[in-house]
């Protein structure tokens, strides 16, 4: 497998797409009607399916971590009151 960064799951399963029986022992199930899975991150797409451990997933998929990106709110220092 290259080493060449892949940008979503589409992109890896179109070059390699034996890695399906990957997807499935780690929880990620592809369907074709699967539009948001497909069109993510890598990361990204085990995430939304609850994958316990993405570093190991990634790995067995060929493809190094990645830093994940935070997203939410910034915290602002004021605790709310009850």
């Amino acid at each position: 497998m290259s080493r060449r960064a892949v940008t979503d799951l589409a992109s890896l399963l179109k070059d390699q797409p034996k890695l399906v029986k990957v997807l499935e022992r780690h929880g990620v199930h592809v369907c074709a009607g699967c539009l948001l899975t497909l069109t993510s991150p890598v990361d990204r797409a085990a995430a939304y399916h609850g994958v316990p451990n993405i570093p190991a997933f990634l790995a067995a998929l060929g493809l190094g971590a990645k830093p994940r990106r935070k997203h939410g709110r910034r915290a602002s220092g004021r605790r709310r009151s009850s």
